[in-house]
């Protein structure tokens, strides 16, 4: 049996050695990578955080975050922008979750399961609905205001829906169309998934699907925010005795919101 040279155990040795200091760089470079992208949402606003995890509910990382700063998504808490504590102590970052079984009875367990999330609920007891005797009919189109060029905010100059809202005393409808690509092209959004009233003083208000960033063809599909509307202080609310125009402002998100400007407004037959 032939003997191997020198050379060859050299050889051997050394793509060994290789070999085990590539596989060791590598198993480094992904311990590190953990907290690198932990430490990336240290600057998220709270908002951003919801918006994230109401996307992907199941993503360990973002529930570790929102449950460290003691955020309630999707209860209409407002976003500090600013990391809380958790009674005094910081929970760590890859804290697993624990799931528990919940006996019920199938009776009940059918009925809850039956019963759909109505996504646009909204409380309208705190407003003064307008009351009106003939529906109003206003065209409408809605612009993406920015506020990161300028805390006043800058209106973009393009459209991010349009067409006509129809106006009684029980509601608000939206006959158009979104613009922002992707999921947005589905009609449904307007015309089902819109809860909205006019108050008396000019303003609109309620909870409705919302969509504040363009997609184009090929990029992944935004689902839609579910954002309230309400009276705002910049808004110039409807003059029901004149009608005419308005502009209502919207807060959507810290860095962008809405703004709504409505024209051509008038009474039309019942």
């Amino acid at each position: 049996m032939p003997q191997e040279s020198p050379t060859q155990h050299a050889a051997y040795f050394y793509c060994y050695l290789n070999l085990k200091r590539l596989l060791l760089g590598l198993v480094a470079t992904s311990l590190m990578a953990v907290p690198a992208m932990a430490a990336d949402m240290s600057g998220w606003s709270d908002k951003t955080v919801c918006r994230l995890l109401g996307g992907a509910p199941d993503n360990a990382e973002f529930l570790a975050e929102a449950l460290q700063r003691e955020l309630t998504c999707g209860s209409g808490t407002k976003s500090s922008g600013k990391k809380q504590k958790a009674k005094g102590k910081s929970l760590p970052k890859n804290q697993g979750i624990v799931v528990y079984a919940l006996n019920m009875p199938p009776k009940l367990k059918a009925q809850l399961l039956s019963q759909s999330i109505i996504k646009t609920e909204f409380d309208f007891s705190p407003y003064q609905i307008a009351v009106l005797d003939e529906p109003v009919r206003c065209q409408f189109n809605l612009r993406r205001v920015q506020y990161e060029d300028k805390a006043e905010g800058r209106i973009e100059n393009w459209n991010m829906a349009q067409g006509r809202l129809d106006i009684s005393s029980e509601e608000v409808k939206i006959d158009g169309a979104w613009r922002m690509g992707g999921l947005s092209k589905d009609p449904s959004y307007l015309h089902n998934e819109v809860n909205l009233k006019l108050t008396k003083a000019g303003h609109l208000v309620g909870k409705m699907a919302y969509f504040l960033l363009n997609v184009q063809p090929g990029e992944v599909l935004e689902k839609p925010l579910y954002v309230e509307l309400k009276p705002h202080k910049r808004s110039q609310p409807l003059d029901l005795k004149t009608l005419g125009q308005a502009e209502l402002w919207t807060d959507v998100e810290d860095w962008a919101g809405g703004v709504w400007s409505l024209r051509g407004c008038k009474i039309t037959s019942s």
